[in-house]
């Protein structure tokens, strides 16, 4: 109606001056009102279109969001896996780490104590070879020579064996076997004690009389020792007497010795034979030792 209005002829026209109408500002009102819904239109049309470009692009951001969300929950869940499976490998290597260590220190242990019973083998062997060799105490009757040998060896690495081990028995008995197979001079039946050790101070110089009698420390040792070591104390006992001045000095050492160790320590039999004398020999001689290491 407004364009028609607008381009009407020039009939219209004269209709309106006849009419009194001012056509001009009609279509001056007109144009203007057109222009202003035209303007309208693409205003409407252009908000339009943005609302649905903001709609789409809220839509991909909403798209991209859930999408970063999803990321994110997946990747949490991930680094839960993650930090779980550290923990168990964590507590596999400290498990790992302590079995090491506990069998790094048993191999430890294991060659700490081959190496003790290789000392102690070589220690044994060295003393005993050298003995049988005719090396050492070569001058010494043999009950001597037992009591020195068998202090020799445990004053060695065989006590460090005895000491980490607790196996007193080992050493022990090789050591009175090892003597018995040399046979240096010793006797094939019973026999007395005291006789025995008479024999020997007579055979030996003052010198060496007094020499033994110090190597043995049998005046030095404290009367608790003393009770474990009788067969020591006698032959230790027998030998300072002996060493005594003539006037002072008894016809028989040993047997004086003896009777001193029945009154002060206890009751020692009158005979024995080789094997049970090396054998008290030995066990007094490393029992000794080992109480003054402990």
């Amino acid at each position: 109606m407004i364009r028609y209005h607008k381009n009407r002829s020039w009939f219209g026209e004269l209709w309106d001056k006849l009419d009194g109408s001012n056509s001009k500002r009609k279509l001056l009102l007109n144009g203007n009102l057109v222009s202003g819904q035209e303007a309208l239109s693409s205003w409407i049309l252009e908000v339009s279109d943005s609302l649905r470009i903001s709609q789409v692009a809220l839509k991909v951001t909403q798209n991209s969001l859930l999408e970063a969300r999803d990321a994110i929950r997946n990747h949490k869940q991930s680094l839960q896996k993650q930090e779980y499976a550290i923990a168990q490998l964590s507590d596999q290597l400290d498990e790992l780490a302590q079995k090491v260590t506990t069998r790094l220190n048993n191999l430890e242990a294991q060659v700490h104590r081959l190496e003790v019973r290789i000392a102690a083998n070589e220690d044994l062997d060295h003393i005993v070879t050298a003995w049988a060799a005719g090396q050492t105490y070569t001058n010494f009757p043999w009950a001597v020579q037992v009591a020195l040998l068998a202090r020799e060896v445990f004053s060695s690495s065989v006590m460090m064996y005895e000491l980490e081990t607790g196996d007193t028995e080992r050493y022990r008995q090789l050591l009175v076997n090892k003597i018995i197979a040399t046979r240096k001079q010793l006797p094939d039946s019973f026999f007395g004690l005291g006789d025995l050790l008479d024999q020997s101070c007579m055979r030996m110089t003052k010198d060496d009389q007094e020499l033994t009698a110090a190597l043995l420390e049998i005046r030095s040792v404290p009367q608790q020792r003393l009770v474990n070591t009788p067969h020591l104390f006698v032959i230790g006992t027998t030998l300072e007497l002996a060493t005594l001045p003539t006037e002072a000095r008894p016809a028989k050492p040993a047997q004086s010795a003896l009777a001193l160790c029945r009154a002060q320590i206890g009751t020692i039999s009158r005979t024995t034979d080789a094997r049970e004398f090396i054998t008290y020999v030995v066990e007094e001689t490393a029992n000794d030792c080992m109480a003054m290491m402990q």
